[in-house]
């Protein structure tokens, strides 16, 4: 019995190897059919050596590979197994062809030769203006918006100097480079760009005037030329060791223009202040200028910095300097809360404090294309941005997006557009439409007593003072008059029941067919042309709350600094200088 049982499992055994020998010789057979390449059967290797050239692509992930020939089926070849040397596809390289092998070939050398795809390159869109747009969002933009087209491959190229990039799409079916150019040499540097037709957008921080959207030619620039991207503000920047608190605006102020010289003078250590402004043709320059000096000029001290990036960087490195720039470039600087009065509360630039417009110095972020642009990439780039992806991108960078603002966001249109001889078609403003009845014509100027003594063009005011007398000319003065504290274009609650009664007053049988006249004057602080656009600003405020309210037919006048209620050299009398009246015709 012992015998048996033993024979009986060595016969068990003896049939689980013939199994597994089974299975072995069934698989080796399967794979031989599939890959006979694999079974060399002693025989030396077909390929001894393949090479790849040139470098460039055989760093940027050129291979090959050995396989069978494939076969259609019932196909029988006499020459049995073919080989075939197959390479890797790599973008912008032109593939070299395979190349087959017979089985009786021994120890091949192959080389495979990469050929540069060529590609037609194509400009699509070419954007100017604000470097706050310009230095990081519009890029990023414009890499979503290649991408959203179809490029397989999206690059940055840095220009000729900090302030241009240009972003390419490649699509490698079509063989294509579509190209965005980007360049943010400031707002003015834009709208300019866009008036001579170097650009298809122009980015900008500030509203275009409808005096210089007139400047563009009839119906160049309409109300739909303008696209609101999001929103910003200007930051003052500081090192992020500073111990001061907050600063007031009005401090703000008087440390730019050079009246406050030693941190101590604002609560800090003895320490003096070092300043830093941007050049010039920068708008957020000018916002500066308007919004917290009062139209001053910054004292001649202060170092000028000709990227906007790279302010911030300078303030970061000196622990008494002070600077500002878009709140997205702050970087390692302290954002100092800022105080609308000396008993108010500070406010910090937050995105929340932005959106709610509590934070003072808030400004919109605009693209603006021509109303007959055939540009079809340039619409589509704005309808991207505004969408909800593009949007999430504003968001990305720092940017408050336009949903989340809460409130009427017009009201951070609050800088004046630039002016002067850097922007060829922004002159000193127009007048609006001219009425039937006009005033006789100047023979002599009335005196004009400037704070800061500029002598102004007498060819200048008489442009402006006719302009007004035309526009106020057979018309009622009312006694509604509005005033606005500096750089601000609120309106305080007495103002708000003015609005109402005069809409109310309106909307009277007897004023039917009427029109109200807005005139929006200046104190003297600062230059005459940029006090006149900003009295300007104050009146537009003023007709866009009426409009609100009703009320349609509306002229708006600006007369800056002429036809001053009071002095100028003390702050009772600048209070009273900055109003706007309002007449019926």
């Amino acid at each position: 019995m012992a015998d048996m049982d033993g024979s009986g499992s060595s016969g068990k055994i003896f049939g689980f190897f013939l199994a597994v020998l089974a299975l072995a010789v069934m698989g080796a057979a399967v794979t031989f059919f599939l890959r006979p390449d694999l079974f060399s059967f002693g025989s030396v290797n077909p390929v001894a050596h393949v090479s790849v050239f040139p470098q460039e692509a055989a760093v940027g992930g050129g291979q090959w590979r050995l396989l069978s020939q494939w076969h259609g089926a019932g196909d029988f070849h006499e020459a049995g197994n073919l080989y075939r040397v197959e390479f890797k596809p790599i973008p912008g390289w032109e593939t070299p062809p395979p190349v087959v092998l017979k089985k009786d070939e021994t120890g091949a050398r192959i080389e495979g030769v990469y050929k540069p795809v060529q590609y037609s390159t194509q400009t699509i869109l070419e954007l100017s203006g604000a470097s706050t747009l310009a230095n990081r969002l519009v890029p990023e933009l414009a890499e979503f918006y290649l991408t959203n087209i179809g490029a397989n491959e999206v690059r940055r190229i840095p220009g000729k100097s900090a302030d241009e990039m240009t972003v390419e799409g490649i699509f490698y079916a079509a063989r294509e480079i579509r190209a965005i150019k980007i360049s943010g040499q400031g707002t003015a540097a834009g709208f300019s760009a866009l008036k001579a037709g170097d650009c298809d957008i122009a980015m900008a921080v500030h509203k275009l005037s409808a005096v210089d959207a007139k400047i563009f030619g009839e119906g160049i620039v309409t109300a739909q030329s303008e696209h609101r991207l999001g929103m910003d503000a200007v930051a003052v920047l500081v090192h992020k060791d500073n111990p001061v608190p907050a600063l007031t605006i009005e401090q703000v102020g008087g440390i730019f223009s050079g009246e406050i010289l030693n941190w101590e003078q604002v609560g800090g250590p003895p320490a003096p202040i070092k300043v830093f402004v941007l050049r010039e043709n920068f708008a957020t320059r000018r916002f500066v200028k308007d919004f917290f000096l009062n139209g001053k000029d910054f004292a001649s001290s202060a170092r000028v910095v000709d990227i906007h990036e790279m302010l911030p960087e300078l303030v970061s490195q000196d622990p008494w300097a002070v600077g500002f720039s878009s709140i997205t470039m702050a970087n390692q600087c302290r954002e100092m809360p800022l105080k609308p009065g000396a008993d108010s509360d500070a406010v910090a630039p937050t995105p929340e404090s932005i959106r709610k417009l509590v934070y003072p110095a808030g400004r919109n972020l605009y693209l603006y294309l021509k109303a007959t642009t055939d540009n079809v990439y340039a619409r589509d780039f704005i309808h991207v941005a505004l969408g909800p992806v593009g949007q999430e991108v504003v968001k990305k960078f720092g940017f408050v997006k336009n949903s989340e603002v809460e409130g009427d966001a017009s009201a951070a249109d609050r800088d004046t557009p630039l002016d002067g001889s850097q922007i060829p078609f922004a002159q000193l403003p127009a007048t609006e439409p001219p009425p039937v009845l006009k005033a006789p014509p100047l023979k002599s100027l009335p005196p004009l007593v400037q704070f800061d003594g500029e002598a102004v063009p007498e060819s200048a005011r008489r442009t402006v003072l006719q302009d007004y007398l035309d526009g106020v000319y057979g018309a009622q003065k009312l006694s509604f008059v509005f005033h606005f504290e500096s750089g601000n274009l609120e309106l305080d609650e007495q103002g708000g029941r003015d609005l109402a009664r005069i809409a109310a007053m309106m909307k009277e049988p007897k004023n039917s067919g009427k029109t109200i006249v807005l005139v929006g004057y200046s104190d003297s602080v600062g230059a005459y042309a940029s006090n006149l656009a900003v009295s300007r600003k104050r009146a537009e405020a003023v007709a866009e709350a009426l409009g609100k309210r009703g009320v349609q037919d509306i002229v708006v006048l600006a007369a800056g600094e002429e036809g001053a209620v009071d002095r100028n050299d003390i702050r009772a009398g600048r209070e009273k200088n900055r109003r706007v009246e309002t007449w019926i015709k």
